[in-house]
């Protein structure tokens, strides 16, 4: 294993022989560990196919019309996404490769007829492929195409190989609807018992299955979500606290400043003082 395989990271392979960048490159590969809230967000044009794996934590990925809530061990490929977006509901690792060529549709054929398919167990394959370019990174200074090539190839038959059939767990489809709203409406969110109306089950009930799913309750996982967004925003040298405690959806600056503190150890001054007092190239809202 690198020594940096819990390092940020992007490797790019070198490109291959132009016989072989028709059928199948990698382009990029980024090994991000994440802390529960980060978002990254990204582009994938024509010819492109996107995959995200979560190797650790859970991640949810969304595009224009695709959302998908990946547990540990999951993979999900996209297709020609346009803008996507990564969020970490928990704290873990994801490896996100880029990969064009005809030989990726060719190779999953039907899995791809919606321009998106879920691997269960996926996240093995696209580690093993991602270690392997870490190493030769690290060894030759950059890693060859062709040998590029050739491991999103063994890659992609290793995924094609993994069964299609799955029973989900029953409680998903209302946790990714949970983090969905989340996402798009913290700032406006009162609580769990609004959240819970909204998806029309009770409180205690969504609190069990998204406390089963995810390892954080609901309300733990909304504050965090608002804290990781009130830090983006403190970047910003003209924003108050007054402003970033309101945009984050808390309720006075008094009660912001307490959660703050409790969540990451400092206060937002404190944390003022150590973060870059610079206005962020793009503030997301962290949309679905």
């Amino acid at each position: 294993m690198s020594p940096r395989a819990n390092e940020k990271r992007d490797i790019r392979p070198a490109a291959p022989d132009p016989a072989v960048q028709s059928l199948l490159t990698l382009p990029l590969l980024r090994i991000l560990p994440l802390s529960a809230g980060d978002r990254i967000t990204g582009y994938g044009r024509t010819g492109d196919y996107i995959l995200p794996a979560a190797v650790q934590g859970n991640l949810t990925v969304s595009a224009y019309d695709h959302y998908a809530l990946l547990d540990p061990g999951q993979a999900y490929l996209l297709a020609e996404p346009g803008e996507y977006t990564l969020q970490a509901v928990t704290g873990g690792l994801c490896f996100l490769l880029q990969l064009r060529g005809e030989l990726a549709p060719r190779l999953l054929e039907e899995r791809l007829a919606k321009k998106s398919t879920l691997f269960h167990g996926g996240a093995a394959a696209v580690r093993e492929a991602a270690m392997s370019l870490a190493v030769l990174e690290d060894e030759q200074g950059e890693a060859p195409g062709e040998t590029a090539s050739a491991l999103a190839y063994a890659m992609l038959l290793k995924l094609r190989a993994l069964p299609v059939t799955f029973r989900p767990d029953a409680g998903s489809p209302l946790v990714e609807a949970a983090v969905a709203v989340i996402q798009e409406e913290f700032p406006f969110l009162e609580g769990v018992d609004e959240l819970a109306e909204r998806l029309e089950v009770s409180a205690a009930h969504l609190g069990r299955v998204f406390t089963k799913k995810i390892g954080v309750s609901p309300g733990k996982y909304i504050t965090r979500v608002r804290i990781e967004y009130a830090k983006l925003l403190l970047r910003d040298p003209d924003a108050t606290i007054t402003y970033v405690a309101e945009a984050s959806g808390f309720a006075n600056a008094n009660y912001f400043a307490k959660v703050f503190r409790r969540e990451t150890g400092l206060s937002p001054t404190e944390y003022l003082a150590g973060a870059p007092r610079r206005p962020p190239e793009r503030i997301p809202h962290f949309g679905i």
